[in-house]
Protein backbone atom coordinates (compact mmCIF):
# COMPACT_ATOMS: atom_id res chain seq x y z
CA UNK A 1 0.00 0.00 0.00
CA UNK A 2 1.36 3.41 -0.98
CA UNK A 3 2.12 5.81 1.82
CA UNK A 4 -0.33 8.64 2.37
CA UNK A 5 0.80 11.98 0.95
CA UNK A 6 1.78 14.53 3.58
CA UNK A 7 0.35 18.05 3.57
CA UNK A 8 2.10 20.91 5.35
CA UNK A 9 -0.28 23.72 6.32
CA UNK A 10 1.18 27.15 6.93
CA UNK A 11 -1.17 29.24 9.04
CA UNK A 12 -2.89 26.25 10.61
CA UNK A 13 -3.59 28.02 13.90
CA UNK A 14 -5.81 30.52 12.11
CA UNK A 15 -9.51 30.04 11.47
CA UNK A 16 -9.17 29.08 7.80
CA UNK A 17 -6.06 26.98 8.30
CA UNK A 18 -7.68 25.03 11.11
CA UNK A 19 -10.73 24.27 8.97
CA UNK A 20 -8.51 23.13 6.10
CA UNK A 21 -6.66 20.78 8.44
CA UNK A 22 -9.95 19.30 9.65
CA UNK A 23 -11.31 18.86 6.12
CA UNK A 24 -8.17 17.05 4.95
CA UNK A 25 -8.09 14.80 8.00
CA UNK A 26 -11.81 14.02 7.64
CA UNK A 27 -11.14 12.63 4.18
CA UNK A 28 -8.53 10.35 5.69
CA UNK A 29 -6.36 10.17 2.58
CA UNK A 30 -3.49 12.40 3.70
CA UNK A 31 -1.32 13.11 6.71
CA UNK A 32 -1.26 16.68 7.96
CA UNK A 33 1.59 18.69 9.40
CA UNK A 34 1.48 22.30 10.56
CA UNK A 35 4.30 24.81 10.41
CA UNK A 36 4.49 26.55 13.78
CA UNK A 37 6.94 29.01 15.28
CA UNK A 38 8.97 27.96 18.30
CA UNK A 39 7.30 30.72 20.32
CA UNK A 40 3.74 29.70 19.43
CA UNK A 41 1.60 29.48 22.60
CA UNK A 42 0.78 25.88 23.47
CA UNK A 43 -2.88 26.78 23.95
CA UNK A 44 -3.14 27.69 20.25
CA UNK A 45 -1.53 24.41 19.22
CA UNK A 46 -3.62 22.02 21.33
CA UNK A 47 -6.63 21.98 18.95
CA UNK A 48 -4.30 20.92 16.12
CA UNK A 49 -2.60 18.10 17.99
CA UNK A 50 -5.97 16.88 19.24
CA UNK A 51 -7.06 16.52 15.60
CA UNK A 52 -3.99 14.46 14.79
CA UNK A 53 -1.87 17.19 13.20
CA UNK A 54 1.90 16.82 13.52
CA UNK A 55 3.65 20.05 14.49
CA UNK A 56 6.81 21.12 12.68
CA UNK A 57 8.82 24.11 13.84
CA UNK A 58 9.75 26.69 11.26
CA UNK A 59 9.65 30.37 10.40
CA UNK A 60 8.72 32.00 7.10
CA UNK A 61 11.69 34.32 7.54
CA UNK A 62 14.24 31.60 8.33
CA UNK A 63 15.05 29.78 5.09
CA UNK A 64 17.03 27.00 6.75
CA UNK A 65 14.06 26.15 8.97
CA UNK A 66 11.81 26.00 5.90
CA UNK A 67 14.10 23.51 4.14
CA UNK A 68 13.93 21.30 7.23
CA UNK A 69 10.15 21.69 7.60
CA UNK A 70 9.60 20.66 3.98
CA UNK A 71 11.38 17.34 4.39
CA UNK A 72 8.95 14.51 3.62
CA UNK A 73 6.24 16.96 2.55
CA UNK A 74 4.30 16.39 -0.69
CA UNK A 75 1.88 19.32 -0.65
CA UNK A 76 2.04 22.79 0.88
CA UNK A 77 -1.12 24.74 1.69
CA UNK A 78 -0.71 28.28 2.93
CA UNK A 79 -3.43 30.11 4.80
CA UNK A 80 -1.57 33.15 6.01
CA UNK A 81 -3.09 36.53 6.62
CA UNK A 82 -1.57 39.89 7.43
CA UNK A 83 -0.27 41.00 10.80
CA UNK A 84 -1.32 43.99 12.85
CA UNK A 85 0.46 46.58 10.72
CA UNK A 86 0.73 47.23 6.99
CA UNK A 87 4.41 46.24 7.15
CA UNK A 88 3.55 42.96 8.88
CA UNK A 89 0.87 42.26 6.30
CA UNK A 90 3.24 42.68 3.37
CA UNK A 91 6.00 40.73 5.09
CA UNK A 92 3.82 37.77 6.02
CA UNK A 93 1.62 37.46 2.93
CA UNK A 94 4.15 38.44 0.27
CA UNK A 95 7.70 38.00 1.54
CA UNK A 96 6.85 34.99 3.69
CA UNK A 97 5.21 33.09 0.85
CA UNK A 98 7.99 34.04 -1.57
CA UNK A 99 10.49 32.59 0.90
CA UNK A 100 8.43 29.42 1.09
CA UNK A 101 8.26 29.10 -2.70
CA UNK A 102 12.02 29.57 -2.93
CA UNK A 103 12.61 26.84 -0.35
CA UNK A 104 10.14 24.52 -2.09
CA UNK A 105 11.90 24.73 -5.45
CA UNK A 106 14.46 22.10 -4.51
CA UNK A 107 12.13 19.68 -2.75
CA UNK A 108 10.22 18.00 -5.57
CA UNK A 109 6.95 19.27 -4.14
CA UNK A 110 3.83 17.79 -5.77
CA UNK A 111 1.63 20.83 -5.20
CA UNK A 112 1.69 24.32 -3.70
CA UNK A 113 -1.55 26.10 -2.77
CA UNK A 114 -0.98 29.79 -1.98
CA UNK A 115 -3.14 31.77 0.41
CA UNK A 116 -5.73 33.10 -2.02
CA UNK A 117 -9.36 32.24 -1.11
CA UNK A 118 -10.58 35.25 -3.04
CA UNK A 119 -12.40 36.67 -6.02
CA UNK A 120 -10.80 36.15 -9.43
CA UNK A 121 -7.83 38.46 -8.97
CA UNK A 122 -6.37 37.28 -12.27
CA UNK A 123 -8.99 39.51 -13.92
CA UNK A 124 -8.02 42.53 -11.83
CA UNK A 125 -5.41 45.11 -12.72
CA UNK A 126 -2.55 45.98 -10.40
CA UNK A 127 -3.82 48.72 -8.14
CA UNK A 128 -7.41 47.49 -8.14
CA UNK A 129 -7.00 45.84 -4.74
CA UNK A 130 -4.17 46.38 -2.27
CA UNK A 131 -4.35 42.90 -0.76
CA UNK A 132 -4.90 41.05 -4.01
CA UNK A 133 -1.91 42.77 -5.62
CA UNK A 134 0.17 40.59 -3.27
CA UNK A 135 -1.68 37.50 -4.49
CA UNK A 136 -0.97 38.44 -8.10
CA UNK A 137 2.74 38.72 -7.31
CA UNK A 138 2.73 35.37 -5.52
CA UNK A 139 0.92 33.75 -8.45
CA UNK A 140 3.49 35.10 -10.90
CA UNK A 141 6.36 33.80 -8.76
CA UNK A 142 4.72 30.42 -8.29
CA UNK A 143 4.08 29.93 -12.00
CA UNK A 144 7.65 31.01 -12.81
CA UNK A 145 9.05 28.57 -10.23
CA UNK A 146 7.70 25.56 -12.08
CA UNK A 147 6.23 24.13 -8.87
CA UNK A 148 2.86 22.40 -9.52
CA UNK A 149 0.15 24.55 -8.00
CA UNK A 150 -3.55 25.26 -7.55
CA UNK A 151 -5.10 28.67 -6.95
CA UNK A 152 -8.27 28.58 -4.83
CA UNK A 153 -10.83 31.19 -5.91
CA UNK A 154 -14.11 31.30 -4.01
CA UNK A 155 -15.52 34.80 -4.46
CA UNK A 156 -16.16 36.50 -1.14
CA UNK A 157 -16.39 34.57 2.09
CA UNK A 158 -20.09 34.43 2.95
CA UNK A 159 -19.23 35.27 6.56
CA UNK A 160 -17.51 38.46 5.39
CA UNK A 161 -20.51 39.53 3.28
CA UNK A 162 -22.47 39.90 6.52
CA UNK A 163 -19.58 41.34 8.54
CA UNK A 164 -18.86 45.03 9.19
CA UNK A 165 -15.81 44.89 6.90
CA UNK A 166 -17.70 45.13 3.60
CA UNK A 167 -20.14 47.72 4.99
CA UNK A 168 -23.11 46.14 3.20
CA UNK A 169 -25.10 45.23 6.29
CA UNK A 170 -25.15 47.53 9.31
CA UNK A 171 -27.42 45.71 11.71
CA UNK A 172 -27.12 48.38 14.40
CA UNK A 173 -28.14 51.20 12.06
CA UNK A 174 -30.56 48.83 10.29
CA UNK A 175 -29.23 49.68 6.84
CA UNK A 176 -28.30 47.80 3.67
CA UNK A 177 -25.87 49.79 1.52
CA UNK A 178 -24.69 49.02 -1.99
CA UNK A 179 -23.02 50.57 -5.02
CA UNK A 180 -24.05 50.03 -8.64
CA UNK A 181 -27.41 49.02 -10.04
CA UNK A 182 -27.78 46.07 -7.68
CA UNK A 183 -28.09 43.59 -10.54
CA UNK A 184 -24.47 42.50 -11.14
CA UNK A 185 -23.81 38.96 -9.93
CA UNK A 186 -21.07 38.09 -7.44
CA UNK A 187 -19.95 34.85 -5.77
CA UNK A 188 -19.84 33.90 -2.10
CA UNK A 189 -18.65 30.74 -0.34
CA UNK A 190 -18.49 29.84 3.35
CA UNK A 191 -15.17 29.07 5.00
CA UNK A 192 -16.35 25.53 5.81
CA UNK A 193 -17.22 24.82 2.18
CA UNK A 194 -13.95 26.34 0.99
CA UNK A 195 -12.04 23.90 3.17
CA UNK A 196 -14.08 20.94 1.91
CA UNK A 197 -13.54 21.80 -1.75
CA UNK A 198 -9.84 22.38 -1.19
CA UNK A 199 -9.48 18.96 0.45
CA UNK A 200 -11.05 17.40 -2.64
CA UNK A 201 -8.85 19.37 -5.04
CA UNK A 202 -5.68 18.20 -3.30
CA UNK A 203 -6.47 14.64 -4.36
CA UNK A 204 -7.55 15.65 -7.87
CA UNK A 205 -4.65 15.54 -10.38
CA UNK A 206 -6.72 17.45 -12.92
CA UNK A 207 -6.60 20.51 -10.66
CA UNK A 208 -2.83 20.88 -11.01
CA UNK A 209 -1.57 24.14 -12.54
CA UNK A 210 -4.97 25.78 -12.73
CA UNK A 211 -7.41 27.62 -10.48
CA UNK A 212 -10.07 25.85 -8.45
CA UNK A 213 -13.15 28.04 -8.92
CA UNK A 214 -16.06 27.38 -6.59
CA UNK A 215 -19.08 29.33 -5.38
CA UNK A 216 -21.46 28.48 -2.59
CA UNK A 217 -23.91 30.93 -4.11
CA UNK A 218 -24.06 33.48 -6.91
CA UNK A 219 -26.41 36.41 -6.59
CA UNK A 220 -26.78 40.17 -6.96
CA UNK A 221 -27.01 42.83 -4.26
CA UNK A 222 -30.75 43.10 -4.88
CA UNK A 223 -31.10 39.33 -4.52
CA UNK A 224 -28.96 39.40 -1.40
CA UNK A 225 -31.24 41.93 0.26
CA UNK A 226 -34.41 40.17 -0.89
CA UNK A 227 -33.13 36.88 0.53
CA UNK A 228 -32.34 38.58 3.84
CA UNK A 229 -35.87 39.98 4.04
CA UNK A 230 -37.53 36.66 3.22
CA UNK A 231 -35.47 34.60 5.65
CA UNK A 232 -35.42 36.99 8.61
CA UNK A 233 -38.73 38.77 8.12
CA UNK A 234 -36.87 42.01 8.87
CA UNK A 235 -36.66 45.17 6.81
CA UNK A 236 -33.54 47.32 6.54
CA UNK A 237 -33.22 50.78 5.04
CA UNK A 238 -31.91 50.07 1.55
CA UNK A 239 -29.59 52.80 0.35
CA UNK A 240 -27.76 53.15 -2.95
CA UNK A 241 -24.41 54.89 -2.57
CA UNK A 242 -23.85 55.64 -6.24
CA UNK A 243 -22.86 54.03 -9.52
CA UNK A 244 -19.89 51.75 -10.11
CA UNK A 245 -18.14 54.72 -11.72
CA UNK A 246 -18.87 56.80 -8.60
CA UNK A 247 -17.30 54.07 -6.47
CA UNK A 248 -14.17 53.97 -8.63
CA UNK A 249 -13.85 57.75 -8.38
CA UNK A 250 -14.32 57.58 -4.60
CA UNK A 251 -11.56 54.96 -4.31
CA UNK A 252 -9.13 56.90 -6.51
CA UNK A 253 -9.77 60.12 -4.60
CA UNK A 254 -9.47 58.47 -1.20
CA UNK A 255 -6.23 56.70 -2.14
CA UNK A 256 -4.58 60.03 -2.89
CA UNK A 257 -5.12 61.37 0.62
CA UNK A 258 -5.25 58.15 2.65
CA UNK A 259 -2.64 57.38 5.29
CA UNK A 260 -3.52 53.67 5.24
CA UNK A 261 -4.97 51.28 2.66
CA UNK A 262 -7.54 50.27 5.25
CA UNK A 263 -9.32 53.54 4.47
CA UNK A 264 -10.40 52.19 1.07
CA UNK A 265 -9.71 48.44 1.11
CA UNK A 266 -13.28 47.29 1.72
CA UNK A 267 -14.47 49.50 -1.14
CA UNK A 268 -11.86 47.91 -3.42
CA UNK A 269 -13.39 44.51 -2.71
CA UNK A 270 -16.88 45.90 -3.27
CA UNK A 271 -15.74 47.40 -6.58
CA UNK A 272 -14.56 44.01 -7.83
CA UNK A 273 -17.92 42.53 -6.81
CA UNK A 274 -20.37 45.12 -8.13
CA UNK A 275 -18.44 45.83 -11.33
CA UNK A 276 -18.29 42.13 -12.17
CA UNK A 277 -14.54 42.42 -12.65
CA UNK A 278 -13.77 39.74 -10.04
CA UNK A 279 -16.62 37.39 -11.03
CA UNK A 280 -15.73 33.71 -11.31
CA UNK A 281 -16.29 31.96 -14.62
CA UNK A 282 -16.57 28.22 -15.36
CA UNK A 283 -17.11 26.99 -11.81
CA UNK A 284 -15.70 23.65 -10.66
CA UNK A 285 -18.51 22.79 -8.23
CA UNK A 286 -19.72 19.96 -10.46
CA UNK A 287 -16.38 18.16 -10.13
CA UNK A 288 -17.34 17.33 -6.55
CA UNK A 289 -21.13 16.82 -6.61
CA UNK A 290 -21.18 15.17 -3.19
CA UNK A 291 -20.48 18.58 -1.66
CA UNK A 292 -23.66 20.61 -1.33
CA UNK A 293 -22.44 24.12 -0.51
CA UNK A 294 -24.27 26.43 1.84
CA UNK A 295 -26.27 29.01 -0.05
CA UNK A 296 -26.98 32.49 1.31
CA UNK A 297 -30.50 31.46 2.33
CA UNK A 298 -29.19 28.53 4.37
CA UNK A 299 -26.47 30.66 5.92
CA UNK A 300 -29.03 33.21 7.07
CA UNK A 301 -31.20 30.46 8.51
CA UNK A 302 -28.22 29.31 10.57
CA UNK A 303 -27.18 32.77 11.79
Amino acid sequence: MAAKPTVLIVGATGMMGSKIASAILNKGAMNVKALVRSDSPSKALEPLTEKGVTLVEGDLFDTSSLFKALEGVDIVVTSVRGGRTETDEKEIVLTGQLNLIEAAKATGLQRFIPSDFAIDYFKLDLGDNYNLDFRKQIADALIASGIPHTFVLIGAFTEVVFSPFLKIFDFQAETFSYWGDGETLFDATTTDDTAKYLAEALADPKMVNRPLKIAGDTLSMNQLYATYEVVTGKTLKKQNLGSVEDLKTWIDTTKQKATSHYEYLSEQYIYAMVSGKGKLDSLDNDRYPHIQPTRIKQFLQQM
